[in-house]
């Protein structure tokens, strides 16, 4: 039977999944419309593509002590809403710069949309699926980024793909107007320091985490066909696909069996199938090297967001799991940068296994973290 939390929950979790498709329709457009409309190079595509972490690393800690404060529903939909007026101009006028000032103002949106929507789940889920609840969120950019790009295929113009952006997070926005809002937390919040303070060893565990995802994304493919894999090009959906389902199916497990525990398997688990990846050829072992990773990746970040929590009060779970996510944003910034310079020093096997040492180390990072 559904209940009236359930359902709520699940709009709440639909709405992101709107945002996020969102953002993932206009990644899927962007290297080409960079080079072949705007005429720009490599280098300012890579800047269009990860210029939204930039802003959302900034809002993601004060979206969520906003959240706290002011209850989620106002956070969200403002959030939401700063995401369409950001790509609102790119249906204007074709010119880099203002790609990416809008690149920067929907990452700033997405902070803000993103903390409130996790201490909006939080609070429906209640302290014994706190972890589910942070696999959804995650469940919601999976399945956002991976919707949009089909999106955008479908649609076909560069216009098409930015009306639908500016339309969707809105929509996402109006699902949960009508929704019996969670109350602010009404109470003193600790200094953002503090709370930085006491979530950055989560957060660097998850930044790790995070080097091993941008390590597949980035070199996965051509490990693949140097380890002669025909399936280079299945890389990514392979990754996308078995996320998903394990958080799908999953999603609890952090709950039921610790955090602690399900961290330490986790991030061995991930680091063994970037292992798989690099080391083993032919294409049965890149597929299954591909899911494990993904298996674990899936499982280590819900595990580390309830470390996180732990270290603070349950009426500032918002800015706990906001200064948490903001830790993702960096993996991704400093992940393709180790990877880089690993690929440099070795080759792009040797990115792979550089990626898979750090993954290994989370649990010497993060699961000695223990409640407060």
């Amino acid at each position: 039977m559904i209940t009236r939390t359930r359902l709520a929950y699940a709009v709440v979790l639909g709405a992101a999944l709107l945002c996020y498709a969102a953002l993932g329709a206009i990644l899927r457009l962007l290297p080409s419309y960079v080079q072949s409309d705007l005429h720009e190079g490599p280098f300012a595509v890579g800047l269009a593509v990860g210029a939204p972490a930039i802003t959302a690393v900034v809002t993601r800690p004060l979206g969520g002590r906003l959240a706290d404060r002011r209850g989620p529903a106002p956070v969200l939909i403002g959030g939401a809403t700063f995401m369409a007026l950001g790509t609102l101009p790119l249906l204007a006028a074709d010119a880099y710069p203002l790609l990416l000032g809008s690149r920067l103002a929907v990452g700033a949106g997405e902070g803000l949309m993103m903390s409130a929507g996790v201490l909006w789940l939080l609070r429906l889920a209640g302290p014994e699926r706190r972890g589910r609840a942070l696999a959804h969120i995650g469940l919601a950019n999976y399945g956002g980024l991976t919707l949009g790009p089909l999106l955008a295929e479908a649609m076909g113009s560069a216009t098409a793909v930015f009306a639908a952006a500016v339309v969707l997070p809105p929509l996402g926005a109006l699902c949960v107007v009508g929704l019996e809002r969670p109350e602010p937390a009404g109470v003193e919040q600790a200094p953002l320091r503090s709370v930085l303070r006491a979530t950055s060893r989560a957060g660097v565990g998850l930044m790790l985490v995070n080097f091993g995802y941008v390590a597949l994304l980035s070199f996965g493919s051509d490990v693949a066909r140097s380890n002669g894999s025909s399936a280079a090009a299945l890389v990514v959906p392979v990754f996308a696909i078995a996320v998903i389902a394990v958080r799908t199916l999953g999603g609890a497990i952090p709950d039921r069996l610790g955090a602690v525990p399900t961290l330490t398997a986790s991030a061995l688990t991930e680091a063994a199938g970037l292992a798989i990846v690099a080391l083993i050829h032919g294409t049965a072992a890149t597929i299954a090297g591909v899911a494990i990773l993904a298996a674990g990746q899936a499982l280590a970040v819900p595990a580390l967001g309830l470390l996180a929590l732990a270290r603070l009060p349950a009426d500032q779970q918002g800015a706990a799991a906001g200064a948490f996510f903001a830790w993702f944003d960096a993996g991704v910034g400093l992940g393709g940068l180790f990877a880089g310079a690993a690929a440099h020093v070795a080759d792009a096997a040797g990115a792979i296994i550089a990626a898979a040492v750090a993954v290994a180390l989370v649990p010497l990072v993060s699961a000695r973290e223990r409640p407060r």
